[in-house]
């Protein structure tokens, strides 16, 4: 395990641009090789970073910018709620540090809030770099092999015993009407990062498919390895990822009907057939958690009827976990919070004190409350809002300019939506390093699609004779702001 990060390690020193490659690689392997080493060490979720890390310091030895001040309008558009979330965070980290004197806690605390911003900024480097045939190369390369080593989790249905397959640590139970079901994880360490794993290659999938203009034959098979992996999803037992999918989807066509077609009307009609969908599939089943199921005729039919009833469910978790969780960690830990990292996934670990009850971070608002209190809390919403508003602007200026690179942009809004919706009512997903990484590059890529574009405009130009047309206020406005 050491030599093979090792030598991704040195090859993303002395390579930057392959980062984003090399620790997809690393991210697939490191679970298993864990699950092979004895005590299966905790440790190993964080080999990712090391090769990321590397890759970072051999893009700043090259003298790359990668402050985020260098990203095209950042500063204007989220500079000061960032820099206030950023200078929240440390404040909450020397405080844990103070309290439970654990620099391991601490650190996972500033990994956790802060990882993604390093992806940000290396990302959109790369992106201007490489370019929309290097996103495409590096998204291809995460959807074929996640996709191999999602193998597992239909292995591990099957019965095959192999030491590589299964949840570190205790296997996990999930419940339906027909009684008690095994949570599958495959190659991976849990079922839930599995299930987070399915959810993104179906999206991946489906946005590599469609980012030009495709037949419908295409757009047939773009839906189709979508379905495939929501169906290997529901082995997972996690119901989650059903609706990071749905959520993706409606978010992606609402963005096309409104951007491309300019139509409010298109738009809010998706987002009706959306929400018609999302009610067809209620289930209404009485959980009977006493007996396991073990009649193999019936064994996919009780997965699919436990991943029919997120809907059902979902309501009350939104409420609960999104919104009364915020309210339960104020009450436990009040107006400050306890400190980064004190409730982040894997502090258990490290964390000596057990005054901390981590109960209510299961949901994303919880964990900045009880994390970062109140000041940290307001500091996350205003970043959230300005950023949204960033990528509003964005978008436009991509569909105006370049359709097929709007596209793109349409398909990682709605991927980075999706996340922020899973994450606002569970968040035992995003303790993973690797998967912080992924959605910070998302970001970064999203952000350096401008300035592809602009270049394509511009190589367009000199290459193909203009023709005189009449002035378009959205290019002239959208343009305006980017010169």
């Amino acid at each position: 395990a050491f030599l093979l990060v090792g030598c991704a390690a040195l090859i993303a020193l002395t390579s930057w641009p392959s980062t984003l490659l090399l620790c997809t690689l690393v991210a697939i392997f490191q679970d298993p090789m864990r699950k092979l080493s004895p005590g299966q060490p905790v440790y190993f979720v964080a080999l990712v970073t090391i090769v990321f890390a590397a890759g970072w310091l051999g893009a700043f030895s090259e003298r790359v910018p990668l402050r985020t001040r260098a990203i095209h309008l950042w500063e204007k558009s989220v500079g000061a709620p960032f820099a206030l979330f950023v200078a929240v965070v440390v404040g909450q980290a020397l405080h844990s540090l103070a309290a439970f004197r654990s620099p391991i806690m601490t650190a996972i605390g500033l990994l956790s809030y802060l990882s993604a911003t390093a992806a940000i900024a290396l990302a959109y480097q790369w992106t201007i770099s490489c370019g929309v045939r290097g996103v495409n190369r590096w998204l291809w390369t995460y959807v074929v092999a996640v996709s191999i080593s999602l193998a597992g989790v239909y292995l591990e249905y099957l019965g095959v015993d192999w030491p590589m397959l299964g949840q570190v640590g205790d296997s996990l139970t999930v419940y339906t009407s027909a009684g008690a079901l095994k949570a599958n994880a495959g190659f991976f360490r849990s079922a839930e990062i599995a299930a987070w794993h399915a959810g993104t290659v179906a999206c991946c999938g489906f946005l590599l498919l469609v980012s030009r203009r495709r037949s419908w034959p295409e757009w047939v098979g773009a839906i189709g390895i979508a379905a495939l992996m929501v169906t290997l999803g529901m082995l997972t037992g996690r119901r989650k990822m059903l609706v990071q999918v749905v959520i993706f989807f409606g978010v992606y066509f609402g963005l096309f009907a409104f951007f491309q077609r300019r139509s409010m009307r298109l738009a809010g009609l998706v987002g009706v057939v959306g929400l018609v969908a999302t009610l067809s599939m209620f289930s209404t089943g009485d959980l009977n958690r006493v007996r396991p199921i073990t009649e193999p005729s019936i064994v996919f039919d009780a997965y699919a009827e436990r991943f029919q009833s997120v809907f059902e469910d979902l309501a009350d978790r939104v409420f609960v976990l999104g919104f009364q969780s915020a309210v339960w960690a104020y009450d436990q830990q009040g107006f400050f919070g306890v400190g980064a990292g004190a409730a982040s996934s894997g502090a258990q670990y490290y964390r000596d004190s057990a005054d901390v009850n981590p109960g209510a971070a299961e949901a994303g608002l919880g964990k900045v409350m009880l994390e970062l209190g109140v000041p940290g809390l307001l500091a996350a919403i205003w970043l959230v809002i300005s950023m949204a508003r960033y990528v509003g602007r964005t978008l436009a200026y991509l569909s105006a300019t370049s359709p097929p690179h709007a596209r793109i942009g349409y398909g990682l809004t709605a991927l980075m939506t999706s996340n922020a919706a899973a994450f606002a009512i569970a968040t035992q997903a995003y303790g993973d390093l690797f998967i912080l990484l992924f959605l910070g590059a998302t970001a970064g890529i999203l952000f350096g699609l401008p300035v592809l574009a602009h270049r394509s405009c511009a190589w367009r130009a000199k290459t193909v004779p203009s023709r005189p047309r009449p002035p378009n206020r959205a290019n002239v406005a959208v343009g305006a702001g980017m010169s």
